[in-house]
């Protein structure tokens, strides 16, 4: 039976009862990473309980009171584990479990419930020590193979849309921009486009992780720390979508081996690419795939296999691979011994390389040795049955690093920060920005901007299609060789392309190139070299698009300049009937395709836009209006396609009328809720807004603020809008215009610090008349201030404050004053 939730703590406490001092301080600092995180907010606290317990001095407690609470968290864990005995860590430990309860503690409470769960074999991890000696013989080509990864991995290449360079190179130290990684296992439908459900869902991941209930794990703890199922993982699995950065992060791990910054238990390791297993039509072995990318391995690797819990393997881009990898229940493996995966029990047995990946998940195979597999989310369900110790989710750029990005990007300060700023007036752009990929078009197609004085005074990207657009337009005024035509090579490469975003295929061949009428050997120095990326593969030369999304442009691209009228009709209805989702971005495109700001700066290289497919696109956005009121997700996507497509009387004429829209329980990114605001601006009066928990801060507030007015009835209960969010919504309030009769603020996260604020936005607007309030944090700070609203807004009949943090005090002011209110307002009521 599970153990109730408050109990798991104080088993926790029980285990570390049962370690000696010694073994307690190496549990500190195997979790010592982790501990300066996950109290960073309440180090002080922390450190005010150890004074208490007299197992820190007054001068010691005061240093760390004196700093801010993220260096506060490290200095408080180097005091604790600079003390001879472990009698400081012993004390911090039964601190954690005093304040369980505490909110501000979620993460500290989740590591005490996982060593309750590891119970007895925490005593092996914290014993576990690798040994990183190499055996004498190997040591010359161990450096040998550190030194060609070293190589093989010290640069970033990205592909350059101006100027004669074909590509920018960047140092991978200097240039790489670490990225926000939490360990967790979703599994994911893909019933909407897999960017756009990792969008929308990246907002709550993000809120999470800043409201630190969500722990971020770093490159170089996935093998030999305290994250996992146990400290000596031998199996994990990074996801992300597209672009986010798996490769990236790959190579940065591969890099810091070389340079034995990480991963020191490993003394060999070996990096392979799914797309290029794919060339692998008949049985090979471990052996030769090994020796296939590194020959100069041969004669030490046998001598090399013998250790094998010293080798790491890292498979990059399982969502690649094009056979299915299964693997058998947990239950009938035991009964069955005979599973596939038995043949591939040695090192030269040769296997197709699905038996292979399962028999190392396995242990058939090189057993006690590591694996690392990066996938797109949607591949994630292969592995559900395999014995995976970590599985870790990139979620991208955080803020931080959104700057740090846009600063390494280009050597000028001046240009990257006017580029940056430009994007944080952009809500559409700048939540884009949490994907490297997307970051890179981006920082692109600006910096042509904004470094050109031909184009500085040109009006820069607004909506995602117009940003693809200037993308392509720029490459192909650029590097298009004077042999290729433009209008040719793109509709072509926009068939292969359309063909892929159909069959679901990322990977290419000379053999889809010479299908579509494409040459590679001839376009790779020009256009295609600009989009595409090579891989010489083991025994073949596969391409692809360097990001899913340029790909569905240039699909649609092609679909929408040379598909017949009446076929775009048929073509649109059933894509957008298509239930996986995988046409979500291609009819973004296509609907922000009949814009002619957008298509304008492609005219000169495609032709004059198609008005039939434009008139067509338009009726079809209008039908799909229609029948998406009652389809939350559905509506959604269609006031997307409404804002690509940047038509006003359009806009007007879907938006002008309506009276109710209601996202509850529908994740709303900041993006989002700027594409509501932007729609709902055409209408005239809205009678209900109803957007209870969708996860909406204040970013979203800061676009809705330009619409509430609008509204009668708003619900926004159930977000974590705080007081930032509060102060957008009090400039609504503020409006002389404000209709605003009943506002849901219910559990929105906030505090004594919006009190002052939203009391006078309301005594300012005479509309409102129902306010529910209950489930904040208010004090008794708040009350007089309260008071002050109820008196003064003579509107309002009911203000509910349930469940806040008043003391009784507070509460009894609350209620004399609504008896006082009896006889010249009998309708009010004031719940506390």
């Amino acid at each position: 039976m599970e153990k109730s939730r408050s109990n798991l703590p104080a088993a926790a406490a029980g285990v570390l009862d049962g370690f000696s001092d010694l073994q307690l301080r190496r549990l500190t600092k195997l979790y010592r990473q982790r501990l300066e995180d996950a109290t960073a907010d309440v180090a002080h606290a922390v450190a005010f309980s150890l004074y208490a317990k007299t197992v820190i001095a007054n001068v010691e407690y005061e240093e760390i009171a004196g700093i801010d609470s993220d260096k506060a968290s490290q200095l408080l864990l180097q005091m604790v584990l600079s003390k001879e005995d472990a009698k400081a860590a012993r004390a911090m430990w039964q601190s954690f479990t005093d304040f369980r309860e505490n909110n501000a503690f979620l993460k500290v409470k989740k590591i005490l419930q996982e060593i309750e769960d590891k119970g007895d074999s925490l005593h092996k991890e914290i014993n576990w020590a690798p040994d990183e000696v190499i055996h004498d013989c190997l040591v010359a080509i161990h450096r040998q193979h550190q030194e060609i990864l070293r190589k093989r991995n010290a640069t970033l290449a990205l592909t350059s849309i101006h100027g004669c360079k074909l590509e920018k190179t960047f140092p991978l130290d200097k240039h790489f921009t670490e990225l926000l990684i939490i360990p967790s296992l979703r599994y994911q439908e893909q019933v909407q486009h897999e960017l756009l459900a990792r969008g929308r869902e990246h907002a709550e991941w993000r809120k999470q992780v800043l409201r630190r209930s969500l722990e971020k794990v770093r490159h170089h703890e996935i093998f030999g720390s305290s994250f996992g199922k146990c400290t000596h993982c031998l199996y994990a699995v990074i996801s992300g979508v597209a672009g986010i950065g798996k490769t990236t992060l790959v190579q940065k791990i591969v890099h810091d081996w070389a340079e034995r910054k990480i991963y020191g238990q490993f003394h060999f390791l070996f990096q392979f690419k799914f797309r290029e297993l794919n060339n692998y039509q008949e049985r090979t072995s471990l052996k030769q795939i090994i020796l296939h990318s590194y020959p100069y391995l041969e004669k030490d690797l046998k001598k090399i296999m013998e250790n094998p819990n010293r080798i790491l393997l890292i498979f990059d881009g399982l969502d690649e691979f094009q056979e299915p990898i299964i693997f058998p229940d947990i239950q009938t493996k035991s009964s069955n011994s005979e599973t596939k995966g038995t043949s591939c029990l040695y090192l030269e047995s040769w296997c197709s390389i699905p038996d292979i990946i399962r028999a190392l998940f396995q242990g058939q195979l090189l057993l006690g040795c590591s694996v690392l597999v990066t996938t797109r989310p949607t591949a994630l369900e292969s592995l559900q049955k395999a014995p995976v110790h970590l599985y870790a989710e990139i979620l991208g750029f955080s803020e931080a690093q959104i700057k740090d990005y846009f600063l390494k990007f280009n050597s000028d300060t001046k240009v990257s920060l006017e580029m940056l700023a430009y994007v944080e007036d952009n809500a559409i752009l700048y939540t884009m920005c949490y994907n490297p990929s997307y970051c890179w078009v981006i920082c692109s197609s600006l910096e042509a901007t904004f470094t050109s004085p031909r184009l500085r005074d040109w009006s820069p990207p607004k909506t995602i299609t117009q940003l693809y657009a200037n993308y392509i337009h720029n490459i192909l005024k650029n590097h298009a060789r004077e042999a290729e035509e433009p209008r040719e090579l793109l509709l072509k490469t926009g068939d292969m392309a359309y063909m892929g975003v159909a069959e679901r295929v990322i990977v290419f061949s000379d053999y889809h190139f010479h299908r579509y009428g494409l040459q590679p050997s001839n376009f790779l120095s020009g256009f295609l070299m600009q989009i595409l990326q090579k891989e010489n593969s083991l025994k073949d030369v596969v391409y692809s698009f360097f990001h899913l999304t340029v790909q569905e442009f240039l699909a649609a691209l092609a679909k929408f300049f040379q598909t017949p009228s009446p076929k775009l009709s048929q073509l649109l209805d059933e894509t957008s009937t298509t239930k996986d989702g995988r046409y979500e971005i291609f009819l973004q495109f296509i609907a922000g395709l009949s814009c002619p700001a957008t298509t304008g700066q492609l005219k000169d290289l495609i032709g004059e836009v198609p008005q039939e497919n434009v008139y067509k696109v338009v009726d079809w956005i209008k039908q799909r209006f229609e029948s998406a009121q009652r389809h939350k997700i559905q509506l959604l996507n269609t006031l997307y396609y409404l804002f690509e497509a940047q038509n006003k009387a359009l806009v007007q004429e879907t938006m002008g009328q309506v009276r109710q829209v209601d996202f509850s329980f529908q994740i709303m990114s900041p993006v989002d809720c700027y594409v509501l605001a932007v729609a709902l601006g055409h209408c005239q009066q809205l009678q209900n807004l109803h957007l209870f928990n969708c996860s909406i801060e204040s970013w979203g507030m800061k676009s809705l603020k330009n619409v509430l007015h609008k509204c009668v009835n708003v619900r926004l209960a159930q977000n974590r809008l705080g007081d930032q969010g509060v102060k957008f919504l009090c400039e609504a309030l503020r409006k002389p215009d404000c209709q605003m009769q009943t506002l849901e603020l219910w559990m929105a996260n906030l505090t004594d610090g919006c009190v002052e604020d939203l009391c006078s936005a309301l005594c300012t607007n005479v509309s409102v008349t129902d306010l529910n309030l209950k489930d904040n944090a208010f004090t008794d700070r708040s009350v007089p201030t309260l008071l002050q609203l109820v008196e003064k807004c003579s509107s309002l009949r009911t203000i509910n404050l349930c469940n806040n943090l008043f003391n009784e005090s507070g509460r009894q002011k609350l209620e004399v004053f609504e008896g006082k209110m009896k006889h010249t307002r009998p309708e009010l009521k004031i719940k506390v």
